[in-house]
């Protein structure tokens, strides 16, 4: 049992490893202009060994898919009472800014930014946490209107992200920045929790 943890253990840590230096290669260099041998060679595996625990090229990149869907389901449930529907969400959406604009994550959304193959990736994983989000939601509320809370949630972020950017052009202050995105991520929260009725 122990020999079985260990090997787990050792596993996770590579997989990690091979993720941390894929990343600071992608932020170096971009993500189109490094290869996978590139990765190899510098966390010190073979190419099939990335390949075993990495099936794409841009799962590199999006090392963190599942725990990062998994929170969002957390965020669904952490409700106290007397609370809205979405009130998990709307601390967990505010959280995904709180470094903005210029943080830990600024490199990563500079990656992304930089390769259309990622962002379509993105696209695609953003929608499979909406749904997950949605069937959550759908414990709640109709499924209808799950659906349509939860794409409204999922909207926010790329609409913060699009104005972060335009303020930043503006020359608008890091401070003002990040203090107008939690103002417009809270505005629409208002909203969308007075379609739903407030606390429910």
């Amino acid at each position: 049992m122990a020999e079985t943890g260990l090997r787990e253990r050792k596993k996770r840590e590579t997989r990690a490893r091979i993720a941390d230096v894929a990343l600071a290669l992608f932020a170096e260099r971009g993500f189109d202009q490094t290869t996978v041998a590139e990765v190899a060679a510098a966390a010190d595996v073979s190419v099939k060994t990335v390949f075993n625990y990495f099936p794409a090229k841009e799962d590199l990149f999006f090392d963190r898919a599942e725990e990062i869907e998994q929170r969002w389901l957390e965020a669904v449930a952490d409700r106290r009472d007397g609370e809205s529907l979405l009130a998990g969400l709307r601390r967990r959406s505010l959280g995904r800014f709180a470094d903005h604009p210029s943080g830990a994550t600024a490199h990563f959304r500079k990656i992304l930014g930089s390769s259309a193959l990622l962002q379509a990736k993105g696209q695609q994983m953003w929608a499979w946490h909406e749904d997950a989000v949605a069937a959550a939601l759908a414990t709640e509320v109709d499924e209808l209107t799950a659906r349509v809370l939860a794409h409204q949630v999922f909207s926010i972020h790329p609409l913060a992200l699009r104005m972060v950017e335009l303020w930043t052009q503006e020359g608008v202050e890091a401070d003002e920045i990040r203090d107008r995105v939690v103002a417009l991520i809270n505005r629409a929260f208002d909203l969308l929790d007075r379609s739903v009725g407030g606390g429910q």
